[in-house]
């Protein structure tokens, strides 16, 4: 017995070691985000994981507490938050993107310490991402990535936290090569069939499944340093002026361009929705290279905008992007259960 207990205090401490800042210069967790070899990144999460269970379970142990500044305290609790829970590589017939702000207490050295940071964690964070997917009225609801952001303070010096969450209704489907309507859930042109996917959720879906490998067998994808990018749909014209037909690389119909009732408009055929995913997919490649990336998950939303002196129908295509690495070993956990 006690040999368990000296190798249970000697891990834990080359646990702390490992992750130990000192009081007047906190160690950079980023540095260690950026290894190559993923064995090595998940051996990193699950230490941390481990060193904020146990102070969670220990408050009391605040004198010897390791110390991390805002931005690496996000670092290291998105990578622990999409290691543990988040599904990659699944097709999804609707999706949202949810944010909500929590605060990181700070210290007068503007650090947070680690029983701080486990609270933080345990007691702040996954309650407000279990919040946001249960304002979710989806059948079969998965957590597809979380992007933590640190946005500001407030008037007490403390870190605000933005805490946004991508959830999806994973949806396996068919994806016939034929005309949809442009969004809302409407399903294909002939008829209400596959509703309520339609052409931005199947544009999506190939673009997800075009850009992500397989893993291989009994492994999955994790992302950690979440970057996301909106592509606004006027951005790049190819027709000007626009006649509501292939103008912009984004699906996008303005009364500028003419009605917009006419079924011929709110309707993408085959031939349209290839051409939209060549353009949707090439805006992914390039956000992958201006971030050195890789693609992680994208929304296409389709639905009406009234503008000041016009209405449009358009698609809202938002790319996200994360540093990529291999996990083979460890289960995903179910949030909502945690």
């Amino acid at each position: 017995m006690k040999k368990i207990i000296v190798f249970l205090f000697v891990s834990f401490l080359a646990v702390v070691l490992f992750y130990a800042c000192q009081k007047d210069e906190s160690q950079n967790f980023s540095n260690s985000m950026l290894e190559s070899v993923s064995e090595d990144q998940s051996t990193r999460i699950l230490a941390f994981k481990g060193k904020m269970a146990y102070y969670r379970n220990n408050p009391e142990l605040k004198s010897e507490a390791d110390c991390y500044y805002s931005s690496e305290a996000v670092l290291a609790l998105e990578a622990l938050v999409n290691f543990n829970f988040c599904h990659t590589g699944i097709e999804c017939n609707r999706s949202v993107f949810l944010v909500s702000q929590v605060v990181m207490p700070l210290d007068e050295m503007s650090k947070i310490n680690d029983p701080k940071l486990a609270q933080l964690y345990f007691a702040v964070i996954i309650d407000s991402i279990k919040a946001q997917i249960n304002r979710v009225n989806y059948v079969n609801m998965k957590l597809l990535l979380v992007d933590l952001e640190h946005t500001g303070y407030d008037i007490n010096g403390n870190a605000i936290i933005s805490v946004g969450s991508l959830i999806g209704n994973e949806q396996a489907t068919m994806l016939p090569d034929e005309n949809w309507w442009y969004g809302e859930n409407l399903g294909m042109c002939n008829g209400n069939y596959y509703a309520p996917e339609d052409a931005a959720s199947k544009l999506a879906a190939r673009i997800t499944s075009a850009m992500i490998p397989s893993p291989g067998n009994n492994c999955r994808w994790y992302y950690t340093q979440i970057e996301n990018k909106y592509i606004f749909p006027q951005q790049d014209t190819l027709n000007n002026p626009p006649v509501n037909y292939l103008d912009y690389k984004i699906f996008y119909a303005t009364t500028a361009g003419g009605l917009i009732i006419d079924d011929e408009v709110k309707c993408l055929s085959a031939l349209e929705m290839n051409f939209y995913k060549g353009h949707y997919n090439d805006y992914a490649i390039a956000f992958q290279l201006a971030t050195n990336k890789k693609f992680s998950n994208c929304t296409v939303l389709g639905g009406p905008v009234y503008e000041l002196f016009s209405y449009s129908i358009q698609h809202r295509y938002t790319i996200y992007v994360g540093k990529r690495w291999l996990e083979c070993t460890m289960p995903l956990e179910n949030i909502l259960t945690y």
